[in-house]
């Protein structure tokens, strides 16, 4: 599969690394453009490659957004049209203004990106922990006790995400819908939680 990332800071480079090694091709792009990407693109390896921002979907399978959540709204919806998107993100008040709808409840971050992405399929994963250990995680499939990663939505980007999740050495766990998301942002029971399976499921029991 061929999956680009916007976004090439800790959370792009670390997950970008992760499908290199299940033998992905990965795409890297940032808000300076593809030059100022070569060393990273180097020490990636040859199934990584840098692009622009606006050439960024062309050919992709699959668009990871790994940007801090107040950026996701500077990028143009119409560069991800008719594709799979994974928001990354996570909204934090402190960083990204106050918004009523987010802190009530009444919506869920990843349904505010979806609703920009308003063409493209969104999934939510990849931002429930930290990404600086994540390559000493991850497991091969069918070890006992891997480390569960989240992932909320419908659809085909949903089991693309969870097939993603499971390929780079994780237990893919249900969260339900974009619009059950709550439980796993910021403010949410599991967000920063690292544990197995059976784990997860008492702490949300």
């Amino acid at each position: 599969m061929k999956i680009a990332f916007i976004g090439s800071g800790h959370v792009g480079q670390a997950l970008a690394k992760l499908a290199i090694k299940a033998g992905h091709e990965v795409t890297l792009t940032n808000r300076h453009g593809a030059d100022s990407l070569k060393e990273i693109v180097a020490g990636l390896g040859p199934q990584a490659k840098a692009a622009d921002l606006a050439d960024i979907a062309d050919g992709q399978d699959l668009i990871v957004l790994a940007v801090p959540f107040n950026q996701i709204k500077n990028i143009d919806s119409n560069l991800l049209k008719g594709k799979k998107v994974i928001d990354a993100s996570n909204y934090f008040p402190q960083r990204d203004g106050q918004n009523t709808d987010l802190l009530t409840h009444k919506i869920a971050s990843s349904q505010l990106v979806a609703n920009h992405f308003h063409s493209s399929e969104v999934a939510k994963a990849f931002n429930t922990f930290g990404v600086t250990n994540l390559g000493s995680l991850a497991k091969a499939a069918g070890t006992p006790d891997r480390i569960v990663m989240t992932v909320a939505g419908n659809g085909e980007v949903k089991k693309i995400a969870t097939d993603l999740i499971s390929e780079i050495g994780f237990q893919p766990y249900d969260a339900g819908s974009l619009s059950e998301s709550f439980k796993v942002q910021a403010d949410g029971p599991i967000f920063g939680f690292q544990g197995t399976l059976d784990e997860i499921t008492k702490k949300i029991a």
